[in-house]
């Protein structure tokens, strides 16, 4: 292994998020709104979307100056055919410690899910925004109603442990988090509310739709014991085990308690283009690099050059900085 590299802030890189499709089959209006990816929409073009090869080029590469942990993403991850091929080799050529996926839920068949599990993944994260088939609809932009409990019943079958994201957005499902938590902690889940985050151009984000994660902690321990667990200073969220139970309530709050300072992690859009955080305008177009002889030096020494001039930390200047600058969208760099 090459030496580990830090960028200007002392943080490490070891963490790659990893997009595969800029398509998905919900419209959820924080993330791809109707209004906006409509069938007039002009997604990625084929030929200009990374192969499975490519990436795992670029994850070997990697690998050799810290990259440890890896998370697909897209747009809706499963839309893209053969993804469990894509672990496979990730987890056994390349030999990455911890794969995950976060996944809307949809397409999650009980096969699908055990074609996961035998390719090594290690874990699935499901975006889970409500549990009222009444604004499903409403929320994920789509007419299709889904029952999760038998998806959460299979996953918990071949995965040791559940875990969710819920956007917690006031006056949409912010009067729901007590019966997510009711229904989640007896799968022994993993529960993670997330604040309503200004990601991107698309989704109209206001303040005001932004519930603290204070307030939510307020809320679910007049129900529920919650006991603060120790985590890791590069986790995004912060852990409360909920008393008497095997489950456990991670808080992601990148508006009210930013988490910029211990940031390790790097995103590959699914064309090719390296962004070295969430709210970034603009990324490394590395594709050229990927797709050129001698790819692995040209990627190494382009990827030191890039993380050790880093300086990234928006959420901590959010609302200090004045210059206004637009943002890439959630569903193309993966949130």
């Amino acid at each position: 292994m090459d030496s580990l590299i830090k960028d200007k802030l002392s943080r490490n890189f070891e963490y790659l998020r990893i997009s595969v499709t800029d398509r998905c089959n919900f419209r959820c209006s924080y993330c791809m709104p109707s209004d906006i990816f409509n069938k007039d929409y002009r997604y990625i073009s084929q030929d200009k979307i990374l192969s499975y090869e490519e990436i795992i080029d670029t994850c070997s590469v990697l690998k050799k100056i810290g990259l440890k942990k890896i998370r697909i993403t897209g747009g809706e991850p499963l839309l893209r055919k053969n993804i469990d091929k894509l672990i496979y080799k990730l987890k056994a050529e390349v030999m990455i410690d911890n794969i995950s996926i976060t996944t809307n839920g949809s397409l999650l068949t009980e096969n699908k899910i055990r074609l996961l599990k035998e390719s090594g993944l290690d874990s699935i994260t499901l975006s889970l925004d409500t549990l009222d088939e009444n604004k499903i609809s409403s929320i994920n932009g789509t007419k299709k109603n889904i029952s999760f409990t038998p998806i959460l019943e299979n996953i918990e079958k071949y995965f040791n442990q559940i875990k969710t994201n819920t956007v917690v957005i006031k006056g949409i499902n912010d009067n729901e988090v007590i019966d997510f938590v009711n229904l989640l902690a007896k799968f022994h889940a993993e529960i993670r509310f997330i604040e309503y985050m200004d990601v991107g151009e698309s989704n109209k984000w206001d303040l005001d739709k932004v519930v603290s994660s204070a307030s939510l902690r307020e809320k679910i321990s007049k129900y529920y014991n919650l006991v603060p667990i120790q985590t890791d200073c590069s986790s995004t969220a912060k852990k409360w085990s909920i008393k008497n139970t095997k489950s456990s309530i991670g808080f992601i709050s990148s508006i009210t308690e930013p988490f910029c300072a211990d940031c390790n992690r790097a995103r590959l859009s699914v064309d090719g283009k390296l962004f070295t955080c969430l709210f970034a305008s603009d990324g490394f177009d590395i594709k050229s690099l990927i797709r050129s002889d001698d790819y692995e030096k040209k990627l190494l020494d382009f990827f030191k050059d890039v993380w050790t001039e880093r300086s990234d930390q928006y959420s901590q200047i959010r609302f200090i900085s004045k210059k206004e600058v637009p943002k890439v969208e959630m569903s193309y760099i993966g949130g």
